[in-house]
């Protein structure tokens, strides 16, 4: 893999150490030992390079060092030393870390995070390529008129373009103070000078209750997901005493993506983070919830847990299972690592006032009040389509699949908002999200493809920037060219889903006529069997084109969503190139209006795909619907076969019964007469015991006899009767007890289960090869009969078109041979045949081939008209 033949190597690209990437390879290919050798054969770039990144290492280990022990990262460091501290003692080698966590009382400042939080900068001279300038949101945030950009004077020809990575309140209330040189405001100040109309500032101007605070969507005690900022767009005035409005607020929602992974993370620290501000109903319902799981306490201690090898350095632990843990607790801190100043910044704004607006789902986003939406998260038909598919397999030595599913990475929907402000004809300021985790460049952000846009865009005011940063929100998922790898292609997944739902639909049709057409020949040949055989099963169970009408709903859901975002987008789009154009009015000419408005072009573009998709959803489920119509109307026809056949069984037990009543009517008058007589008794035989006497016996022993019959024979059967289901109960318990503990003993369990999963695999295989075997002779049957049926039709025109010479006045009806008048012809001598019982089908009247299921259909001879020609009579 390395030209120098080292085995340590942490990359799995292949690189020489000093031209593709220098900095990995000193610290992941060499040793101690040699890395000071390396440095200094290396040009000063590349020397500045990696100091560059070992400080950020540095710091970022500092930071980890000193962090709470409560985080996710430092829990998630805590793990790593103890699994570091146990691969060591298992090989031999001496202790890197301490087993203790190091006390925060040396931790930094909770605020100086924000030093570690990236806010870019860009400038546009005279509209060329734009300079970058690294800020942090802290700089944006300090005081400093040296730190500050945004508080430095700005020349008239350049645009200064402002960027803060969450959608914090708090952070653009600050920044555009600091913009105004003003004091940042209190969070009730605004409110307060609203109700007593007195805005002092041009901040409380700029950030009026209507034009900030009153536009988001936020409740107390709603869900933190139902947090946003309405779709908007005004101008704004921040003169006291003019109402020229030289400012331009926007508030738009635009669709982005995460990876499931991410999403979960995020929702857990959310979680933790309003363990401290939930309500007095949510505790007493977490309350309950403890005290429920209390109730199965005991049984959850007997189930072993299995946790991370103990760090004591005493306890032998296996080589290969400490390395295993030592790099799961490694591949946890890296994750807690991209997520670490995210769980912070939650902790710190999330229920600050104002707070923060966390990102959402495109369920959240549209179902604001449902308290949990992770279930319908999964159900997205981007999520299905970049996630494995469960299957069933013994393992992954000999699965090819799951070796493939392992690198699938599931994806979701999300719903991001976009605020921006047009500070003045020079400045803009925006806000908007980034991924979760993502503290490396992604090259799917919003902000990063915008800079690539930027690079080659001609921006001559602030209003031009506007635009572009609004349309490059409104073209995620729609402009092919910037798709990346790991971006899923959003209208080629929901094209693929509606395929392929309108493939299982037409099989599903398909399969519906080929399962009617067996139940109607089935029942022609009188081999119509009971209810319960596959063929009515298969018609009267409807769950197959259920599954398929809710999949195809659940499209249409998530369409009908982003199309709703679609629509806001354009009227936001619409509000904001009207300011524009009448703000050009008062200003020197520029090129805003025109991209503006083929801006709108484009968009309308992208609602017109979406409706594509959405009507090929619709027409799909549509034919869905008539599928299940059929199927119902198909379970009616089946119904009343049913009860005709079951009128024609009743009629036979009837009649059955009524001979056997009248036969008993007739003898058992006769047999009592019979028995009575010939009873061995004093009276009539001079037997040894008196009629009384026996009647005494008789009728007690006949009473308990019909009293257990009745009981018997009234009960649902006679193995669920009690004494008879308490013997069985106990030999069944004995039984099960002893054949388990015979199965787990001998280890046949599992080898019973990988026969049942290959049972299963090969049961599965030969039902398609044989349903599509079945398949292919009905279709080859039918193909079949329908070319029979063609070969009688053609026999038939040949023989009526096969006539020459003079038409006779009947000829023309086919049934006398030309020139003969009163010879009959090949349609009359049909008919004579059919009189003379020799008719073999072939006529249209006497057996007419019904060519779609194959059978020979009996139609009366009053289909046949004689037309009479001139002359004629009938």
């Amino acid at each position: 893999m390395l030209s120098h033949g080292s085995s340590t190597c942490l990359s799995d690209r292949p690189h020489d150490g000093r031209v593709s990437d220098p900095a990995l390879h000193i610290n992941g290919c060499l040793r101690a030992s040699k890395r000071a050798r390396f440095y200094n054969s290396l040009p000063p770039d590349a020397q500045e390079r990696i100091a560059r990144i070992n400080n950020k290492t540095a710091n970022l280990r500092h930071r980890l060092e000193t962090t709470e022990q409560e985080s996710t990262a430092g829990a998630a460091l805590d793990r790593f030393k103890q699994s570091l501290l146990q691969w060591r003692h298992s090989t031999g080698r001496s202790h890197a870390y301490p087993n203790t966590h190091q006390t925060s009382a040396g931790a930094d400042d909770p605020q100086d995070f924000l030093n570690y939080v990236p806010a870019p900068v860009m400038y546009f001279r005279n509209g060329h390529t734009p300079s970058k300038q690294k800020v942090t949101v802290a700089d944006l945030l300090s005081d400093d008129v040296h730190r500050n950009p945004i508080m430095q004077p700005c020349n008239s020809e350049v645009i200064r373009y402002f960027h803060l990575p969450a959608n914090n309140m708090s952070w653009v209330e600050t920044v555009i103070a600091r913009y105004y040189y003003e004091t940042p405001l209190d969070s009730n100040i605004v409110v307060i000078n609203a109700r007593s109309k007195r805005p002092t500032t041009k901040t409380e101007m700029l950030l009026r209750p209507e034009y900030w605070q009153g536009q988001q969507n936020y409740e107390p005690d709603s869900e933190i997901h139902a947090r946003h900022m309405r779709p908007f767009c005004s101008s704004i005035s921040v003169n006291p005493t003019s109402a020229e409005s030289t400012n331009i607020a926007l508030f738009m929602p635009y669709l982005h993506w995460e990876t499931d992974r991410g999403r979960v993370k995020s929702a857990q620290i959310v979680k933790e983070v309003g363990k401290d501000n939930i309500s007095v109903s949510e505790v007493v319902r977490q309350a309950r919830q403890q005290f429920a799981q209390s109730q199965t306490h005991t049984q959850d201690t007997l189930v072993p847990s299995i946790s991370a090898p103990s760090p004591n350095p005493n306890v032998s632990v296996d080589r290969k299972r400490a390395l295993a843990h030592m790099l799961t607790a490694a591949a946890a801190l890296m994750e807690a690592i991209d997520l670490h100043t995210e769980e912070l910044l939650m902790t710190k704004y999330l229920h600050a006032a104002p707070p923060m607006h966390p990102r959402r789902t495109l369920d959240q986003a549209y179902y604001g009040a449902l308290r949990s939406t992770s279930s319908r998260d999964r159900d997205q038909v981007v999520y299905r389509a970049t996630s494995a598919e469960p299957h069933d397999c013994i393992g992954m030595e000999v699965c090819p699949q799951c070796r493939e599913d392992v690198r699938k990475t599931p994806r979701i929907i999300m719903v991001d908002q976009l605020w921006l402000w047009v500070l003045d004809e020079n400045t803009v300021l925006t806000s908007f999200p980034r991924r979760w985790g993502r503290n490396r460049p992604d090259t799917s952000a919003i902000h990063q493809t915008l800079k690539h846009r930027l690079m080659y865009s001609n921006i001559s005011t602030a209003y031009d920037l506007a635009l572009v940063i609004v349309d490059e929100a409104t073209r995620v998922f729609f402009d092919r060219a910037k798709l990346s790898q790991r971006q899923p292609n959003l209208t080629e997944l929901f094209a693929a889903a509606i395929r392929d739902l309108t493939y299982k639909q037409t099989a599903a049709f398909d399969q519906f006529l080929i399962y009617t057409h067996l139940a109607s020949r089935d029942y022609k040949r009188q081999r119509y069997g009971s209810s319960d055989n596959s063929t009515q099963n298969h018609l009267l169970n409807i769950n197959p084109e259920g599954e398929l009408l809710k999949e195809a709903k659940d499209i249409m859901d998530e369409l009908h969503i982003m199309m709703r975002i679609k629509e806001q987008q354009q009227t936001v789009m619409e509000n904001m190139i009207k300011h524009i154009r009448r703000r050009s009015e008062t200003l020197p000419a520029h090129s805003s209006v025109v991209p503006g408005e083929s801006l709108l072009t484009d968009h309308s573009s992208r609602i017109s795909e979406l409706q594509a998709l959405l009507q090929n959803a619709q027409l799909t489920s549509a034919a869905l619907k008539d599928l299940l119509t059929l199927k119902q109307q198909q379970a009616s026809v089946i119904e009343a076969r049913e009860a005709v056949k079951q009128a024609q069984l009743t009629l036979k037990q009837g009649q059955s019964i009524m001979i056997f009543t009248i036969v008993t009517i007739i003898f058992l008058p006769l047999s009592f007469f019979v028995g009575l007589f010939g009873m061995n008794s004093i009276e009539f035989n001079d037997g040894l015991l008196p009629l009384s006497k026996e009647f005494t016996y008789m009728f007690p022993i006949s009473a308990g006899i019909i009293l257990i019959s009745f009981l018997f024979a009234f009960s649902q059967s006679v193995t669920t009767n009690s004494p008879v289901m308490l013997v069985r109960s106990a030999f069944s318990f004995a039984w099960n007890t002893a054949v388990t503990w015979l199965l787990i003993k001998t280890g046949m369990y599992v080898a019973g289960r990988d026969l049942a999963v290959k049972a299963n695999r090969l049961r599965a295989k030969e039902a398609a090869i044989t349903g599509g075997m079945k398949a292919e002779v009905l279709r080859k049957e039918k193909n079949l009969e329908k070319l029979k049926a063609a070969g009688h039709v053609r026999e038939i025109m040949r023989r009526k078109t096969d006539l020459g010479g003079m038409m006779s006045p009947y000829a023309a009806s086919g049934m006398l041979t030309p020139g003969t008048p009163g010879t009959p012809g090949p349609m009359m001598s049909v008919m004579m045949d059919r009189r003379e019982g020799k008719g073999q089908g072939l006529g249209v009247g006497v057996g007419e081939v019904d060519v779609e299921l194959g059978e020979m259909e009996r139609k009366p001879s009053s289909q046949m008209y004689l037309v009479p020609g001139r002359g004629g009579s009938r």
